[in-house]
């Protein structure tokens, strides 16, 4: 049996609440979902790529299938961190219309109605985790390297993959560098596109600030007049790197351009569009109301190993949009392009980020 135990500290606000909305808990069974995430976007161990994926996660997460199951011989503890400080996206500092705010966007309270949607929020602190592993002793580095990937690029709870909940390790270092710890995955080189901002945050919320930015230049539609006629010191929005993709969505969405491909699908559904008493949904199957699709764009404040901060854009090839997939606006069958996603990658903004 061999045993570790790593400190890591929350480098951004971690909204872990869980049944009860009002506190916040770092619990085993999130780290446990997300170390299985991670194994399986990676692809599985090199080791063990003489067995097909599911067959090594079973040798490392247990399974329940069969008549009886097989227990994980991965055992994880978890020190005691809890919060019962609630809080929405105002509360936060994330006001309506800042870069912050864009990714808080759902934390986002209605005063009129009186709807608080503030959640359970760990605003920092440290918590250890001790990892136990009953298995074969030559998989145990294969297992520290799963750790130190989480430790380095995973978060915890609501809107982890827009940058909060992220961790950093503190005091006892993995034994591996990250760069290290991806090469002992079979599909680490495929999986994962990492690309960094190129002028460097000076702090966590910074990191935040302009990964809100980043995104929200993609994303962000706006007044289409606006945009069309903007101009340097016209006083007009600006015009966004990705306003042509968000425009093509947001009036598919509205009823016009059904002709035409999505891009907004991969990046992730369900997404709910409202217009006076109709409402559009975007659906991945023709059922309405049915479907999901996690987005392959995770945004990450990073610190390395001389504390310097990075904000991260991390694209997870592995996770995007499925070749000839299709996905249903109001029960009606619309393709889906991968030509936004592709545009972030080469986004000139972003510079290659040295794992």
């Amino acid at each position: 049996m061999k045993t570790t135990t790593y400190t890591l500290e929350l480098l951004t606000p971690c909204f872990c609440a869980g049944a009860d909305q009002s506190k916040a808990e770092i619990r085993a069974p999130a780290i446990r979902g997300q170390l299985r995430w991670w194994f399986r976007a990676l692809g599985g161990f090199i080791s063990l790529q003489h067995l097909p994926l599911a067959e090594q996660e079973a040798t490392i997460f247990g399974s329940a299938a069969g008549d009886e199951g097989t227990a994980s011989p991965l055992v994880i503890r978890v020190s005691t961190l809890t919060s019962n400080v609630a809080k929405d996206a105002d509360q936060m500092g994330a006001p309506v219309f800042s870069d912050k705010g864009y990714l808080l966007f759902p934390l986002r309270s209605n005063p009129k109605k009186n709807e608080y949607k503030g959640r359970g929020v760990l605003e920092n602190g440290t918590f250890s985790i001790t990892i136990v592993w009953r298995g074969a002793p030559d998989i145990w580095p294969d297992i520290g390297s799963l750790i130190s990937v989480f430790g380095h690029l995973g978060a915890l709870g609501f809107r982890s993959r827009r940058g909060f909940g992220a961790l950093g390790f503190s005091q006892t270092p993995p034994p591996l560098c990250l760069q290290d710890s991806l090469n002992r995955f079979a599909n680490s080189g495929r999986a994962l596109s990492l690309g960094q901002m190129a002028v460097a945050p000076n702090s966590p919320d910074e990191a935040l600030r302009q990964l809100g930015k980043w995104l929200k230049g993609w994303r962000s539609h706006g007044r289409t007049i606006d945009h069309r006629q903007a101009q340097l010191g016209s006083g007009l929005p600006p015009y966004n790197d990705g306003f042509k993709y968000a425009e093509a969505d947001h009036d598919a969405g509205y009823g016009l351009n059904h002709n035409g491909p999505t891009y907004r699908a991969a990046l992730g559904l369900p997404i709910i569009q409202r217009c006076d008493r109709a409402t559009n949904n975007w659906e991945l199957t023709a059922r309405r109301g049915e479907g999901r699709f996690a987005s392959p764009v995770l945004l990450r404040p990073h610190r390395d190993a001389a504390g310097n901060w990075h904000a991260l854009v991390i694209f997870v090839d592995a996770h995007a949009w499925p070749a000839n997939h299709r996905v249903y606006l109001n029960g009606q069958p619309r393709t889906v392009s991968l030509g936004l996603y592709d545009a972030m990658k080469a986004d000139p903004k972003l510079a290659p980020f040295p794992a």
